[in-house]
């Protein structure tokens, strides 16, 4: 059952993809666009079918994107998400679920691991684009993903609070995230606050 339903995705996204050919001398960029919503929507539900099927077979797929790493150290989490964040305003269902799955799947072997304590999370956008609006980029697929995973209990306001940066250094997009017990800003803000 799940290699038909694999293969019925599969031969969806090729009608679309031979559409596309077809009318590739009138393609304009809302229809790019169209694609390449599609072929996120196609590359979820390959995945999400995947991990249906691990759940219940023992020869696992192994489809976790490699450049998805977390490594522990000092007592600090890092993260490395080797994608763009989308916009709030570009942001696709299966984007958002992409990021979340593969954030979720890298940081696995550390669930639990401030699930008690209030957690500060640094965000750190890295693009080739010195006007970059960092307020305009969508950072819950990073956080869900935390919580999901038990990295994180939850994330209301009891839990953890977080910052965005955005870095105008590297041609290839990818964003850091930074995980810790938030005893690594407390003393700074209240200090900050203290000034005024």
């Amino acid at each position: 059952m799940q290699n038909e339903e694999f293969i019925s995705e599969i031969t969806k996204f090729k009608n679309v993809v031979d559409n596309f050919l077809l009318n590739k001398n009138i393609i304009d960029n809302k229809e790019k666009e169209k694609f390449l919503k599609e072929l996120e929507k196609t590359r979820y539900n390959l995945f999400n079918k995947a991990d249906i099927q691990n759940k219940y077979l023992q020869d696992k797929i192994d489809f976790i994107n490699k450049e998805y790493k977390a490594i522990l150290k000092n007592d600090i989490l890092k993260i490395t998400i080797p994608e763009v964040l989308p916009k709030y305003k570009n942001v696709s269902n299966y984007a958002y679920k992409n990021i979340m799955m593969n954030t979720a799947k890298s940081t696995e072997k550390y669930s639990g691991l401030f699930k008690d304590n209030l957690t500060f999370v640094l965000i750190i956008v890295h693009e080739n684009q010195s006007n970059m609006d960092i307020d305009n980029k969508y950072v819950k697929p990073i956080v869900d993903a935390l919580v999901i995973q038990g990295v994180i209990k939850d994330d209301n306001i009891n839990n953890m609070f977080y910052m965005v940066l955005g870095k105008n250094d590297t041609i290839k997009p990818y964003t850091e995230v930074f995980v810790m017990d938030a005893k690594y800003m407390i003393d700074w803000i209240e200090n900050l606050q203290n000034m005024f």
